[in-house]
C-alpha cells in the first residue's frame, strides 16, 4: 500500500495491483490538488475503508483485474457499505466485456487505460458531485426515519393517568404513510381505565418541516394530557402556536395548518367529546343507531380565534366509534368504495401488510382509528367491526342490481380471500332482505327507509348482514295475506337456506343473517 496524504484527509482512494499504474494515477490526481490514498487490491481497500467509516472517501479509483478482490467485488461491497462513495472503474481496451457488469453495478464511471489526465479530473469532479448529492440524500433519509420512529413512538397507545384502559374497551390504528414520515398522525391516551383521547390529524403539506411539525404536536398532545387538558385546551394551545410562532416567521409563505379531531370516550359518563378542526366527520354506531358526528370546522393555523364548538353525545353500553383522514376518503373515491369499507379492509388487516396492495396509488397519508366497548361482564362479545352501513329510500327497489353490484364490489375489497359462491350468496341474502323491506315493509313509499349493515367478527369468524325498514312490520313466522306473501315466503326460505342463522326483530322489521368467514370451523 502506498500513502501520499495524511489518511484522514484524503477524498479518494486509488485501488491497483499494478505500481505503475498505481503511482501514475496518484500523480495525476495530486496535481490537481486532490489528496489521494491507495491499496493495490480490494482487501486492501476495504481495510481502508473500514477504518474512514466516519470520513468517508469521495470516491474510489479501482482497477478490474486484481488478486485476492476485483474490481466488480469491490464496487458491490462498497454499494452495500459505504453508499455515499462513489466508484470510478479503470481498465484497459481488452477487458471491455466488463463495461456492462461494471455500470450495472453503480459504478459512476468508466476509464480507460492508459489514463488521459484531462478524463481522469473529469471523473474525479464528476464523483465527488455523486457524493455530495448521496450524502445529502442519505443525511435526509436518515431524519425521515428518526421522524418515522418518533411517529411509531408516539401513536401507540400511551397511559397518561393510572393504569390503562378497562378489558372492554378495544382501541384500534392503523396508519400508512406515502412517504418515510409523513404529516399525518394518530394518537390514543388512556386518561383513566374509563377514558381514553383519541386524537387523528394531519398536517398540510408533505415535507421533512411538516413531519416534524407532527411528532412536535403529538409530543404537546401527550405532555398536555399528562396534566389533565382538554381537547379543547390542546387545541387552543397549538392554534396559538401556529398562528402566533410558526406561520408568523415568515409572512409570505404559505401558512401551515393542523385537521385535526380531538375525541374523548368517557364510559363510565357514557358520552363522547368531539371537537373537530378540518376532519372528516366521526361516525358512531351503538345501539339502533349510526350517525356521523362533528362534520367540518377550520383547521388549526387558520384563525387566531377557534372557531369549532365541541360536541357532546351520549352513548349506549355498547358500540363503536370509527375516525380517519381525508386521505383515506380521496382514496376510497378512487377504488370506487365507501370510506367505511376501505376502513374496515384496514382495520381487518394486520398492520403495516396493505401499503404493496390496495393501498397503491394513494397519494396522501392514511390513518383510520376504531374504538369499541360493551358494557362490563357482559357475556356477549363486541358485535363486531361496521363495515358498511347504507340509509335508502322505500321506492329504491329499481335500483337493486346497482346496489348489488356495489356490495360485490365491497365485500372483493374488505374480505379479498372470500370465495366468490361465498360472495354470491352473501349479496343474493342481501338483495332478498333488501327488496321485502323495500317493497313490502316500505309499500315504495320514498318517505319510509330502509337500511343494510355489514358486521364482521373477525374473532368469532362470522359475518352478520343486517336489514331494516321502518315500515308497519310483520310476523316472520306467520306471514299475513298482503300484496305479495308468496314472494315474502321464498324471499325468508332462500335467506333461510344460505344463512348459518337468521333472526328477525320481534316486530319483523329487521332481520340479522349471519354466515361462516372463510376458514372458519362448522360447529
Amino acid at each position: 500500500m502506498t500513502s501520499h496524504a495524511d489518511p484522514n484527509l484524503a477524498e479518494i482512494l486509488v485501488v491497483d495491483d499494478d505500481m505503475l499504474s498505481r503511482e501514475m494515477l496518484v500523480m495525476m490526481l495530486q496535481s490537481a490538488d486532490l489528496r489521494v490514498q491507495a491499496a493495490n487490491d480490494g482487501l486492501q481497500a476495504i481495510d481502508l475503508i473500514e477504518r474512514r467509516a466516519a470520513h468517508p472517501f469521495t470516491s474510489v479509483f479501482t482497477d478490474v483485474q486484481m488478486p485476492r478482490m476485483g474490481g466488480i467485488e469491490l464496487l458491490d461491497w462498497i454499494n452495500r457499505h459505504a453508499p455515499t462513495t462513489a466508484t470510478v472503474i479503470m481498465t484497459g481496451n481488452q477487458e471491455r466485456e466488463l463495461l456492462s457488469a461494471s455500470l450495472r453495478g453503480g459504478a459512476v464511471e468508466f476509464l480507460d487505460k492508459p489514463f488521459d489526465l484531462r478524463a481522469i479530473l473529469g471523473a474525479a469532479r464528476r464523483a465527488r458531485e455523486i457524493h455530495q448529492r448521496r450524502t445529502t440524500q442519505l443525511a435526509a433519509s436518515r431524519r425521515l426515519l428518526d421522524i418515522a420512529d418518533i411517529h411509531q413512538r408516539l401513536s401507540r397507545v400511551a397511559p397518561a393517568g393510572a393504569g390503562g384502559l378497562r378489558a372492554d374497551l378495544a382501541v384500534t390504528t392503523r396508519f400508512y404513510a406515502m412517504d418515510e414520515a409523513g404529516g399525518d398522525l394518530v394518537q390514543t391516551i388512556a386518561l383513566d381505565p374509563d377514558r381514553v383521547l383519541l386524537v387523528l390529524g394531519d398536517v398540510s403539506g408533505h415535507g421533512l418541516r411538516e413531519a416534524f411539525l407532527s411528532s412536535y404536536f403529538q409530543g404537546v398532545i401527550a405532555g398536555m394530557a399528562g396534566q389533565d387538558a382538554t381537547g379543547r385546551g390542546i387545541a387552543e394551545a397549538f392554534n396559538r402556536f401556529l398562528f402566533d410562532q410558526w406561520n408568523a416567521d415568515d409572512p409570505l409563505a404559505i401558512a401551515t395548518s393542523l385537521s385535526v379531531c380531538f375525541l374523548e370516550l368517557d364510559l363510565r359518563a357514557r358520552r363522547v367529546s368531539i371537537l373537530n378542526c378540518g376532519s372528516p366527520g366521526v361516525l358512531l354506531a351503538d345501539e339502533g343507531r349510526v350517525s356521523i358526528l362533528a362534520s367540518g370546522g377550520s383547521p388549526l393555523g387558520w384563525f387566531r380565534t377557534l372557531e369549532p364548538a365541541e360536541t357532546v353525545v351520549p352513548i349506549s353500553a355498547s358500540g363503536q366509534i370509527l375516525l380517519w383522514s381525508d386521505g383515506l376518503e380521496a382514496h376510497a373515491t378512487r377504488l370506487g368504495v365507501p370510506p367505511l369499507a376501505l376502513a374496515a379492509r384496514l382495520l381487518l388487516a394486520p398492520p403495516h401488510s396493505l401499503a404493496a396492495g390496495v393501498l397503491q396509488g394513494a397519494d396522501d397519508d392514511i390513518v383510520v382509528c376504531r374504538a369499541a366497548w360493551d358494557a362490563p361482564g357482559a357475556i356477549r362479545p363486541l358485535a363486531g367491526l361496521l363495515a358498511h352501513h347504507e340509509t335508502l329510500p322505500g321506492d329504491s327497489a329499481a335500483r337493486i342490481d346497482d346496489l348489488q353490484a356495489a356490495w360485490t364490489r365491497q365485500f372483493s375489497l374488505i374480505l379479498p380471500d372470500l370465495p366468490d359462491t361465498d360472495a354470491h350468496d352473501l349479496t343474493l341474502c342481501l338483495r332478498e332482505a333488501l327488496l321485502n323491506a323495500l317493497v313490502h315493509g316500505c309499500a315504495g313509499d320514498p318517505a319510509r327507509t330502509a337500511t343494510v349493515e355489514i358486521l364482521i367478527n373477525a374473532e368469532q369468524a362470522k359475518i352478520v348482514l343486517g336489514v331494516a325498514d321502518d315500515g308497519p312490520g310483520f310476523d316472520p313466522d306467520n306471514i299475513m295475506p298482503g300484496a305479495d306473501p308468496e314472494h315474502i315466503s321464498l324471499g325468508l326460505r332462500l335467506i333461510r337456506s344460505l344463512a348459518r342463522e337468521v333472526r328477525h326483530s320481534p316486530d319483523g322489521r329487521r332481520v340479522d343473517m349471519t354466515f361462516r368467514l372463510p376458514g372458519a370451523p362448522v360447529p
